[in-house]
């Protein structure tokens, strides 16, 4: 029996990856001996919580390695740096300490922060307190671990629409600064840090495309086998693709991306375009809602060659028409110069459980809170191209 050739794209796989990519700035400060004994004494490394923050306690207590300590090599453990007494200037060495957590550097004397501050990734805690900043670089925007931003009593007139993608901040400090009347009225509202964030990030799109930004590289296609030509074979791509329904693209979810960009109308046409770019011969998307499936995703692609199958999720069964137009399920499509498509079928998860169970109540408490499906298609390759058929399933989980 001929075996067909299938060539798979990896990359639509996901249902969201964000990729950035940030350019530090070349700013030198002036060089201080007290950081190098610093860069002397730390050996170590320290990782940033991904998910529980524990704020800095401030009541920390803090020892002074000797120097016969240091000779001898002891092993410096630390992730907090405070750096006070009316300091002008940061030596550039303070950007190597990627290890950092935290980072004090209230009530000195700072006009300017280099764009170098986003090489701290780690940085979950900065305080730029009480200083004499008029503005903040941009580059600020890309510490997205941080948690807390303080930049009470400083100089600050406007701040830069970089700062909404901090989608990760819980506090940011902006009392006593001589703020624009728009900022403070947003900043003074009930969850004002969040309300601020979101009309940064909405509006950064703008300033955006003002600004030259390297593009990530294109992606290659993998051959992990040559075909074989000796004999006869069906070679075709096959590509996988979780649109994300319109109704889990929140912003609750999504903190990072602003509001337009997880618009349905404006996703959907970027989306279509990818799927075209790749000219797959079966194509299979998750989370596509009903509606969508029917009045996009069909037309469009059936004007392309494509002929399609579509299943909602199980609860779709029990809906007004109204609402189910808005339940997601999985589609597959597929050429109709290459296929023939000879039965389809779905698979409901829930109703396959319930007749398997045999008597296992923890495995029924699992699958029936779920409406999972799963979609397949039997196809038949033309005849004047090689006789052939084969089962093709999707499934989202």
């Amino acid at each position: 029996m001929l075996q067909p050739q299938v060539v798979f794209d990896s990359k639509f796989y996901c249902k969201a990856k964000r990729i950035m990519w940030v350019k530090t700035g070349s700013q030198h400060a002036q060089s201080s001996r007290g950081m190098e004994i610093i860069l002397q004494m730390y050996k170590g490394k320290h990782g940033m919580p991904k998910e529980k923050y524990d704020p800095p306690d401030p009541r920390r207590m803090y020892t002074i390695m000797s120097s016969e300590e240091a000779a001898n090599g002891k092993k410096s453990h630390w992730a907090e740096l405070e750096i006070s007494g009316k300091v002008r200037s940061l030596s550039s060495s303070l950007w190597t300490l990627t290890h950092l957590t935290a980072l004090h550097l209230s009530d000195n004397s700072l006009s300017r922060i280099p764009s170098d501050i986003a090489k701290l990734h780690n940085l979950v805690y900065l305080d730029l307190s009480s200083n004499k900043i008029r503005s903040l670089p941009a580059e600020l925007g890309n510490m997205v671990s941080l948690r807390e931003l303080h930049l009470n009593n400083n100089l600050l007139r406007v701040l830069p629409f970089e700062l909404g993608k901090l989608f990760q901040l819980q506090t940011l400090g902006l009392k006593g600064n001589p703020l624009t009347q728009d900022i403070l009225n947003l900043y003074q509202e009930p969850d004002g840090t969040r309300r601020l964030l979101n009309y940064l990030l909405d509006n950064l799109a703008g300033t955006a495309k003002r600004i030259s930004t390297e593009q990530p590289p294109p992606r290659s296609w993998i051959m992990l086998q040559e075909p074989d030509r000796t004999r006869p074979t069906a070679l075709f791509s096959v590509m996988c693709y979780n649109v994300l329904c319109d109704k889990y693209a929140t912003r609750q979810l999504y903190g990072y991306c602003p509001s337009w960009a997880l618009n349905w109308e404006y996703r959907k046409k970027a989306i279509m375009q990818e799927i075209l770019s790749c000219n797959a011969d079966i194509i299979s998307l998750q989370e596509v809602e009903t509606e969508q499936y029917y009045s996009f995703f069909l037309v469009e692609l059936k004007e392309r060659g494509y002929n399609g199958f579509f299943s909602p999720k199980s609860r779709a069964r029990t809906m007004s028409e109204q609402e189910r137009k808005h339940v997601d399920g999985c589609a597959i499509f597929f050429k109709t110069e290459k296929f023939t498509l000879v039965q389809k079928h779905t698979v409901e998860f829930n109703q396959l459980a319930m007749a398997n169970s045999e008597g296992s109540e923890a495995m029924l408490n699992r699958v029936m809170t779920k409406d999972n499906i799963g979609v397949a298609v039997l196809l038949e390759l033309r005849k004047e191209l090689i006789e052939m058929s084969f089962l093709f399933g999707n499934k989202f989980l």
